[in-house]
């Protein structure tokens, strides 16, 4: 079979291998992908045709000889191609939910996708809807009509409902994601300072408000969103406790250093007065010895301290 022949599933599979988003993924994730758009018996022909040496699951996809690869194709395929990719996705919440926010702010729409990338728990499901990332930012679907086609419709009906949002401003993963929107500080700084913590908490948030697209809805109406008193009130009350929190952790490393500097004296002054010539002292020594030893158990319960009122802290939301 002549490599042109292959040109749409080596396009898609291309995308997927050349993408940041497709790094390390396994045939095993893009395989329900491709089998939709080109058929189950495209991998034995790619694998004939010399273009993949294997297509096992385990295996990470890897697409040879790109150089010799015509896998550039007409716009009028492509448009087919991404219609054909919208009706596998489209009835994944969590894909359809980013292609909506693509379509309204890319930068946002990569951000969350590094969040969800980020994962460090990701399931099978997850890494297959992963394979769906590279698409979805490629530049030609971006500019696609079947992507606009897709997502105009809901766009044009999306209404803020503040009640479907207000029971997430209790949430502190929430809350800093807004603070990220607010600021346009999508970039891998605010993307750490957001995910400590909790990052199971975080990721599994975001996901939430994609699939119920109620982050897509905030973003078409974000001025809307952060003029509400309660958004503020917010906003005001996870600065404060930030403040807060910078206090508790500075006392208490300040705290570790005083206890520390303390050990380390009791221990050089206890063994002092082991010397020979300081016999008198000796006695005193032991008790010194004692202190010390007493006060480096005091150093992790310094630390359990601090953790403990940094989590109550930020329970008082």
């Amino acid at each position: 079979m002549d490599n042109n022949s292959l040109g749409d599933p080596l396009y898609f599979l291309y995308a997927i291998q050349r993408s940041p988003y497709g790094f390390n993924l396994k045939w095993k994730h893009v395989k329900p992908l491709i089998s939709y758009m080109f058929g189950k018996e495209v991998f034995e022909n790619l694998k004939n045709d010399q273009v993949i040496n294997t297509y096992n699951d385990e295996n990470i996809l890897e697409i040879i000889n790109i150089p010799d690869i015509k896998y550039n194709i007409p716009d009028a395929e492509k448009e087919i191609l991404f219609h054909k990719f919208i009706d596998f996705v489209s009835g994944n919440k969590l894909i359809s939910g980013i292609m909506k926010i693509m379509y309204l702010d890319r930068k946002i729409a990569q951000f969350i996708i590094d969040i969800l990338n980020q994962n460090p728990d990701k399931t099978m499901d997850d890494l297959v809807e992963a394979s769906a990332f590279p698409i979805v930012n490629l530049p030609d679907f971006y500019y696609s009509k079947a992507f606009a086609d897709y997502c105009k419709p809901y766009i044009e009906n999306f209404n803020l409902d503040m009640k479907d949002i207000l029971k997430y401003l209790g949430r502190e993963w929430f809350v800093k994601l807004v603070i990220i929107l607010r600021e346009g500080t999508f970039n891998n700084n605010s993307f750490s300072k957001s995910m400590e913590n909790n990052c199971h908490e975080f990721i599994s948030g975001v996901r939430e408000i994609i699939e119920n697209d109620y982050l897509a809805e905030i973003i078409v109406n974000l001025d809307l969103f952060l003029s509400d008193r309660s958004v503020n009130r917010a906003i005001m009350n996870y600065a404060s406790r930030s403040v807060k929190e910078k206090f508790i952790k500075r006392f208490y490393d300040w705290l570790s250093i005083a206890n520390d500097i303390m050990v380390g004296l009791e221990f050089v002054i206890g063994s002092i007065f082991f010397l020979p010539s300081e016999k008198q002292y000796s006695t005193l020594g032991v008790y010194l010895f004692i202190i010390g030893s007493t006060q480096l158990l005091i150093r992790p319960m310094i630390n359990i301290a601090r953790r403990i009122h940094i989590f109550f802290l930020h329970k008082k939301i």
